[in-house]
């Protein structure tokens, strides 16, 4: 019962600590935009390309953090990566053109991508197996929440609209970091990987199965793009819907991740699970872009809304299905003793098609119209295809976290 408690005492620190950073996130990334073109004065076209270069320098660094969270403990290095990721926001506050934008950009996107892969590597660290996947799921509902907070923050400050407004957010959400950070320190050091039990520092990069997997499977994470980028611009330019629509749908998605995260998380436990969980995902991913491309054709405003709103309970479905799957693989199918690099490389795959997701959605929406939502879901119908048998390869190898389980996984033909 005493341990039990603990680990209740441990999740609530956890959440607690997401939630904070939700709230900060909510409010950032609902008024970036507007900050650095009407308050600091940064044209458009050079922020995007400040902002994407950063993103892009980002990406390096999630695999070596997660060998330094190996070599020195995750709690550890998760806390100095929310410290520098509060200070590179604070930073934000006085960047004034392309290059100072460059260069905070790019430590803004390096912590935020490394941290990612940590913050797993600690939970897998602190949680029973059992109760592995349901922490993670856990926090991302308390995330999702706080976020919507934060974005209702944000629509405060851009009512009110002056600098002073902006800036105290920034220096808000900063102030977010350093207090998730100390949260974060609260909670029971897990040990680091002893010298002699160590990996080399380039074993998951050289890990061709587990990088194969984690690649292809990271491609799902298109739903994000689908829902922020490409819906609203179709529904404007191509539906007779409301342009309120894509609000909508970004309402509704949440409040549906909130309410069965958790549930769908347990479909992704285990290699097997995680395997039918992507397949899923994918389906429902591609269902629902034909679902959309269908909302082109009625006259009717109100049913062309009918449609999208059925094309987001698709979309939900994948991405539920998908964030299980992701988890479930990348845990189970790292190696022992290398959990953080692990979590590097699968956090690099995952925020390189979130970075590039913007610029495939909209170009496929926008250039080829209904045959590019076509060709989106054929693209992710594909992804997931050598799932079942990169899997298996992956698990003729000892020294995977899963590969002391009994291992059945279907084939396409078996679990469809």
């Amino acid at each position: 019962m005493e341990q039990q408690s603990d680990q209740r005492a441990i999740v609530r620190r956890l959440l607690w600590a997401q939630g904070v950073n939700g709230f900060g996130d909510g409010l950032w990334f609902s008024i970036w935009a507007i900050f650095f073109t009407r308050i600091q004065g940064i044209p458009a076209g050079s922020m995007g390309l400040a902002v994407g270069l950063g993103g892009a320098v980002g990406l390096l660094a999630a695999t070596p953090v997660g060998v330094l969270a190996d070599h020195r403990g995750p709690r550890e290095v998760l806390g100095v990566i929310i410290v520098l990721r509060g200070l590179a926001m604070a930073a934000y506050a006085f960047v004034g053109g392309f290059w100072s934008l460059l260069l905070v950009g790019s430590l803004f996107s390096a912590v935020q991508s490394s941290g990612a892969g940590v913050r797993v590597t600690l939970v897998y660290g602190l949680m029973p197996e059992e109760n592995r996947l349901r922490t993670l799921a856990q926090s991302r509902v308390v995330q999702h929440i706080t976020y919507a907070l934060g974005a209702g923050a944000a629509a405060l400050v851009l009512a009110n609209g002056t600098r002073p407004a902006f800036v105290a957010a920034v220096l808000l959400n900063a102030a977010t970091f350093l207090v998730t950070a100390v949260i974060t320190l609260s909670v029971p050091r897990v040990p680091a990987v002893p010298a002699e039990r160590r990996r080399k520092s380039t074993q998951a990069i050289r890990d061709v199965p587990y990088v194969a997997i984690v690649a292809t499977t990271a491609i799902l994470s298109l739903c994000w793009s689908i829902l922020s980028s490409g819906l609203p611009l179709w529904i404007a330019g191509d539906t007779k819907a409301p342009v309120w629509t894509a609000a909508l749908a970004v309402a509704l998605s949440s409040a549906a991740i909130a309410l069965f995260q958790v549930r769908v998380t347990r479909q992704g436990e285990g290699v097997p699970g995680a395997v039918r969980a992507a397949r899923f995902s994918s389906a429902a991913l591609a269902l629902c872009c034909v679902v959309f491309a269908l909302a082109a054709w009625p006259a009717s405003a109100a049913v062309a809304m009918i449609v999208v709103v059925l094309g987001v309970g698709a979309h939900v479905l994948g991405e539920l299905y998908y964030v299980s799957a992701q988890w479930g693989l990348s845990l189970g199918l790292m190696a022992r003793d290398a959990e953080g690099q692990y979590q590097g490389v699968a956090a690099s795959a995952e925020a390189a098609i979130v970075a590039l997701g913007p610029a495939i959605v909209t170009t496929l929406i926008t250039g080829m119209r209904g045959a590019g939502w076509l060709i989106l879901g054929g693209i992710l119908l594909l992804a997931v295809a050598p799932t079942g048998a990169l899997a298996r390869r992956a698990m003729r190898d000892g020294y995977r976290v899963a590969a002391a389980r009994p291992l059945i996984i279907p084939t396409v033909q078996e679990g469809s």
